[in-house]
């Protein structure tokens, strides 16, 4: 296996991980990311909503590993989405770059991974 293949592999791995972390914080009611959703003016439902879709992007990441990798495809797509959202909405509220800074990483890196895998609809 190539060096980039390998990266690949990794970088899905990581990102998989990232987002049952991250979903998990959020769906657990973590005291933190209660904060976080309510300094943003977002309903706590959103919050769930967004937990959950955090943990369907790090299962399809992960098990893209395993099976298909269409999984890896919708799970990179959806952990993007995600993402994305984080961007705005840190730049929405003023946050410092430093707060603006993670969710961009991670978005720039599950696009990249999903311009590795493309997502076939047919």
């Amino acid at each position: 296996m190539s060096i980039a293949g390998v990266a690949a592999l990794v970088t899905q791995t990581v990102l998989g991980l990232v987002g049952l972390v991250a979903g998990g914080a959020k769906v657990t009611h973590q005291e933190k990311q209660v904060d976080e959703f309510r300094r943003y003016g977002y309903p706590q439902w959103f919050r769930i909503g967004t937990g959950l879709t955090e943990i369907g992007a790090g299962i399809g990441l992960i098990a893209g590993l395993v099976w298909t990798p269409e999984l890896t495809a919708v799970g990179a797509l959806l952990l993007s989405g995600v993402t994305a959202g984080a961007v705005v909405t840190h730049i929405r509220i003023d946050d410092p770059p430093s707060k603006t800074a993670v969710p961009a990483a991670v978005f720039l890196l599950s696009a990249a991974l999903l311009a590795t895998r493309p997502l076939s609809l047919v």
